[in-house]
């Protein structure tokens, strides 16, 4: 496992799906010379992801295979569905960028702080069920894929309380501003008030 030197870090964007966790972490993160690093999957790509956008998708023999062989810092299993992050690819994001997002569940953003400590700093992303199932319907989920996601929504809302960051994402560029500005804390470098 790659050790994070004094100012590495790594910021881990969590929430319910359809909160806006990906598209908050993806434009904060423009803000700032930082990679973002992609999980694994098994699962099938839904209509709107693209390989290595998304996620990289690999089947699960090859999933399998890189357990093995130790290649991942942490992996998850959702609905049968595996999920991981690759040791290589949290090492060259950081030695390049010296920081590092990733988006991932409470599960993943869990381990990812178990490993790590202070360095991992966690910013969860919310809104209410009703703008979820807006969002989710806006994006082509089927009814089927959005009760399954409403089903975990509690329970991913539990985690809120051990992050070190909480955004209820009502309006999109208000909190990618606030969570910019956040970022830039970390890394003391200090953003211009704009207000």
């Amino acid at each position: 496992m790659y050790e994070l030197k004094d100012k590495e870090m790594i910021f881990v964007f969590t929430g319910p799906t359809g909160a806006g966790r990906k598209t908050i972490a993806e434009l904060a993160g423009a803000t700032i010379p930082m990679k973002q690093v992609i999980s694994y999957t098994t699962r099938e790509p839904r209509a709107n992801e693209a390989e290595g956008r998304d996620y990289h998708f690999i089947g699960a023999d090859e999933f399998q295979s890189a357990m093995r062989n130790d290649e991942f810092v942490e992996t998850v299993e959702i609905d049968g569905v595996h999920y991981g992050i690759k040791s290589a690819d949290v090492e060259a994001g950081l030695r390049q960028y010296g920081c590092i997002y990733l988006v991932l569940n409470r599960y993943g953003a869990d381990i990812l702080k178990k490993l790590y400590g202070d360095k991992v700093k966690r910013f969860f992303i919310y809104a209410s069920p009703d703008t979820i199932v807006s969002r989710l319907v806006e994006r082509g989920d089927s009814r089927d894929r959005i009760d399954r996601y409403v089903s975990h929504y509690d329970e991913e809302m539990e985690y809120r309380g051990e992050c070190e960051h909480a955004y209820e994402n009502l309006d999109s560029s208000r909190t990618i501003y606030d969570v910019a500005k956040e970022l830039e804390n970390y890394l003391q470098r200090g953003l211009l008030e704009l207000d």
